[in-house]
């Protein structure tokens, strides 16, 4: 039996105007017409039997009509017996799918698609009370086919159970965004215990303020790059110790680093600096006596190479003499590799960069880089423990100014190890981007840095899908985030976003039937979200369940502290912890 069981009778209004997915109704009765309100659901007539239009109420309206017009020579006996002036109510509805009453052995099912437009004077009906309980529940009927992704309850009826389809939100990419305070960290944590509860889960999570520490379960495992008070303790891979040695930056990144572009002698070091790293993989290739991948690597390869090698042959260049007419005389590089040299010795002495350039003598080892592609892409049933398919990496204590080399070098190595891995034996992985405007920003203005970071994460975007590369992008300013990769992102997590711009990066990702349930993005709740996407059967505004554990996301009550008397006393650990570079260091 259908849940629209509607009588002519419970009709709200009959259709007026019909454009597209639009469609105009009359109401006659005044008291029908204030009961309504905006962003609710209304249900019309379908020409098609054992079909209902579904709608959300966009606008309501109630003027008075123009008056009739008298006829020539028409004249009035008097103002009482003037024709009031009609009221003309008004409610407008945009079409968002079709409630079927059978699909196969399937009943009461709904389609996001529009296969049929009512007809004038079709008749049109609010979905209250237990219709609304009933809808929500096929809507949620979702939870059946395995693929359920719950994040709390719809806010029209809180006893649905709001789910998204879990394929279709990591296949086609999600973009979650939210003002400071509006529940953005909580919701993305909801989401964070959900994948990792799966058997086989696969996911990293860039944690750039380690607000994500908090989260624990089995199939949670936590990594932090190394920072500089890890350089003296010898800490591994096997502690949750990340180091991201240098050889596995690509050409640009390492030319980013090390050569200054407004040096006049720029190109003359890029080049000196390609042919040196190549010799350098090569060296190590035949010293590993590698000789299939001596004949095909590049440049990119990741191959370890030794930095002494380099500096040496920088070293030589800059300071060669070569034979000339009468005597010696300067080389071709002579002393136009010194700022290069620098810079190099800079970056390597370092001690915040020590994951970098202070890697440890396993990560020169040939087989290293498979340990680490395990130990970070690898799902829940391929850990050494079959436990930790979403991995965290805390990146607080990476330098500002590389933070964007270093997260794109992670989600390269992701997007590599999918595209050389044969089809059939992909295991599909998300990338939870936090405070993605950090390193995935618009062009305009950034630096060769953030060039790099914006090519990569633009391409994961675009192409990821086929490879099973699913992005999470999650920012508090949508507007400071590239345009590329928002949208290639089809399932949107809004929650409440004060700034104008913000706002207006959001209604354009909306489709445009849809662009009036952006105005609520400003009022929503703490903990409430607009869901609209490929993901989400219908476009929805719900409230976030609370997770099992709520991140850490650095809110201080100021008032409550201010109000309590008990010394602190952190100065001095906070002073000695700034000068060894080291977040809570003894003093």
């Amino acid at each position: 039996m259908s849940i629209f069981d509607f009588r002519d009778s419970e009709a709200l209004g009959s259709v007026l105007s019909v454009d597209t997915t639009v469609v105009v109704v009359r109401v006659a009765d005044i008291d029908r017409l204030r009961q309504l309100q905006v962003n609710r659901l209304a249900v019309l007539e379908s020409t098609r039997p054992g079909q209902h239009l579904v709608g959300i109420i966009q606008k309501i309206t109630r003027s008075a009509a123009a008056p009739r017009a008298r006829s020539e020579g028409e004249i009035g006996v008097g103002a009482e017996e003037d024709e009031a002036a009609p009221e003309l109510n008004l409610v407008r509805i945009a079409l968002i799918g079709t409630l079927v009453d059978r699909l196969g052995e399937q009943r009461n099912v709904f389609l996001r698609t529009l296969e049929t437009v009512p007809e004038i004077d079709a008749n049109c009906y609010a979905v209250e009370g237990e219709r609304l309980t009933n809808f929500m529940r096929v809507i949620a009927s979702i939870a059946s086919d395995g693929q359920r992704l719950s994040l709390g309850c719809y806010t029209l009826d809180d006893r649905a159970e709001a789910f998204l389809n879990g394929n279709k939100f990591f296949q086609r990419h999600a973009v979650i965004v939210g003002s400071t305070g509006s529940g953005k960290s909580w919701t993305t944590a909801r989401m964070l215990e959900q994948v990792a509860a799966l058997p086989n889960a696969n996911a990293i999570v860039f944690d750039i303020h380690g607000e994500y520490q908090t989260l624990q379960a089995d199939g949670i495992r936590h990594f932090r790059i190394a920072g500089p008070g890890d350089l003296d303790q010898a800490a591994s891979l096997a502690e949750g110790v990340l180091y991201l040695p240098y050889w596995l930056l690509g050409y640009e990144a390492l030319v980013t680093m090390f050569v200054d572009r407004s040096d006049q002698n720029a190109p003359n070091q890029t080049m000196v600096m390609q042919r040196a790293v190549t010799g350098a993989k090569r060296a190590y290739l035949e010293r590993g006596e590698h000789q299939d991948i001596l004949d095909n690597f590049t440049i990119d390869s990741p191959v370890p190479f030794d930095l002494e090698e380099v500096f040496g042959d920088l070293n030589k260049l800059n300071t060669e003499m070569v034979p000339g007419a009468k005597q010696e005389k300067q080389g071709d590089y002579h002393g136009k590799l010194s700022r290069l040299i620098a810079r190099l010795e800079n970056k390597r002495s370092d001690r915040r960069l020590g994951f970098l350039f202070r890697p440890g003598a396993d990560t020169m080892a040939f087989d290293w880089l498979e340990r680490l592609v395990s130990a970070l892409l690898a799902g829940s049933q391929d850990q050494a423990d079959a436990k930790g398919g979403l991995k965290i990496i805390d990146f607080s204590e990476v330098p500002s100014d590389i933070l964007p080399l270093i997260v794109s070098l992670v989600a390269k190595l992701a997007f590599s190890v999918q595209q050389w891995t044969a089809p059939g034996r992909r295991h599909p992985i998300a990338l939870f981007c936090d405070e993605a405007h950090l390193y995935i920003p618009e062009r305009a203005g950034a630096g060769a840095a953030d060039d790099i970071s914006v090519g990569i994460f633009e391409r994961i975007a675009k192409e990821g899908r086929k490879y099973g590369v699913g992005l999470v992008v999650i920012s508090q300013r949508p507007s400071e985030v590239n345009r590329t990769v928002l949208s290639q992102c089809n399932n949107v997590v809004a929650m409440r976003l004060t700034n104008g711009e913000d706002q207006s990066v959001i209604k354009r990702l909306l489709p445009d039937s849809l662009g009036s349930f952006g105005d609520l993005l400003p009022i929503l709740d703490t903990g409430e979200a607009l869901v609209v996407g490929d993901a989400s059967l219908l476009p929805s505004r719900i409230r976030i369940a609370k997770p099992s554990h709520t991140p850490n996301s650095g809110t201080i009550d100021f008032w409550d502290k201010w109000a309590d008397a008990t010394p602190v006393g952190a100065a001095a650990e906070a002073v000695s912890g700034w000068r060894r570079q080291t977040q809570g260091a003894a003093a």
